[in-house]
């Protein structure tokens, strides 16, 4: 005798036996409703975006102190910080700044605002300025957490990352390094002032991990978006800009 597949029962039937409540179905659609309420207006909510220094006594002394007053050795790559005045000289500090520097992390350590993001990215760059670029790298990241969109530590974190790449004898670990700062520069925003900068570092690290290509397509978004200047001739001189 041959044996027949059970029939499925009716639509009607399956429904009969689903026991629906009211109160767990509103919650659920509730609760959908709100991650999309949620997420319609972190999208349509302009992006903040952290410039400067804070407001904080202890915070303007210790940029009274270093502001034009140490320079800064970042090999091929471009920085800047509120805290230094702006784009430091491309040199090894002395003796005598890095004393400067020492002197205004004192400062910053006895700030009122020490959790503003502002304030984490004045203290990266005293550590990057000190050659201590994983804590300088460590503490951009976390203003970026407080501030996704801060320009001057997406910069800064890019830029000490590279830096600990250049010092770092594991080819793979070097490369890893410099893909994180690629990405860091990837995502600073074209309305910031230090957009052209990580524009010119994209391209310059690009080239360190063999992305040609890549890094002369960036080349030529830093020419075409920044002035004539020696950066453009410098990249010209690369091979870089077309």
């Amino acid at each position: 005798m041959a044996l027949t597949p059970p029939v499925p029962p009716p639509v009607a039937e399956i429904e009969k036996h689903l026991r629906w409540r009211l109160l767990p179905t509103v919650l659920f659609i509730v609760a959908l409703s709100s991650l999309a309420a949620l997420a319609f207006f972190s999208l349509a909510m302009p992006h903040q975006h952290p410039r400067g220094l804070p407001d904080d006594p202890q915070v303007l002394a210790a940029a009274a102190g270093v502001a034009g007053r140490v320079t800064v050795r970042t090999n091929t790559l471009r920085w800047s910080t509120a805290l230094l005045g702006g784009e430091p000289a491309n040199v090894a500090p002395t003796a005598a700044m890095l004393a400067l520097v020492d002197s205004a992390r004192a400062r910053l350590h006895g700030a009122r605002h020490r959790g503003d993001p502002r304030v984490l990215a004045a203290r990266a760059a005293l550590d990057l300025a000190a050659h201590d670029y994983p804590r300088a790298a460590t503490q951009y990241r976390r203003a970026c957490e407080l501030a996704p969109h801060f320009a001057e530590a997406r910069l800064g974190a890019g830029v000490a990352l590279a830096l600990e790449a250049d010092r770092t004898p594991e080819l793979w670990q070097a490369r890893a390094l410099r893909l994180e700062a690629i990405a860091q520069f990837a995502m600073v925003d074209s309305l910031d002032d230090e957009y052209a900068l990580a524009l010119y570092d994209r391209a310059m690290v690009l080239r360190d991990v063999g992305r040609e290509s890549e890094a002369r397509y960036w080349a030529a978004r830093f020419a075409a978006h920044a002035p004539p200047s020696d950066w453009t001739r410098t990249l010209e001189k690369e091979g870089f800009a077309q």
